[in-house]
């Protein structure tokens, strides 16, 4: 079975496409970690006052509280990673189809530029009428 040339040149477009959709999925993932960050001044003010002395906490809460942040770090990381090696596995995939996209233009034949009347040209030249 041959396949049809327009299909070298749809099938590496459609995967474009959703490679486009995914890196727009990997901003708002990454619009996430950021967005995650947005208390951070709120915590950074709450340690500042144990550490002056105007909050007091018990060992087990400040225990709780250094497991919280190293469990949110541990999260925060393994996100970026992730996305990282999205993105990596999206460019690779975007080269790929760009390169199938050359192979199946090259193999399309080339056809004459279009200049004067044939750009007009309605119907199929008749022959001898």
């Amino acid at each position: 079975m041959r396949l049809d040339r327009k299909f070298y040149l749809i099938a590496p477009t459609l995967v474009l496409v959703f490679i486009v959709a995914g890196v727009f999925y990997t901003t708002t993932r990454l619009r996430q970690i950021v967005a995650a960050s947005d208390n951070l001044q709120r915590r950074a003010e709450y340690v500042m006052q144990i550490e002056r002395g105007q909050r007091h906490i018990t060992n087990e809460k400040a225990v709780q509280l250094v497991h919280l942040s190293l469990e949110a770090e541990h999260v925060r990381t393994s996100a970026i990673v992730a996305a990282n090696e999205l993105l990596i596995t999206l460019g690779a995939m975007t080269l790929l189809c760009c390169g199938a996209l050359l192979w199946a233009i090259k193999g399309v034949p080339r056809t004459l530029p279009l200049r004067g009347p044939v750009l007009f040209r309605l119907s199929p030249e008749s022959s001898g009428s």
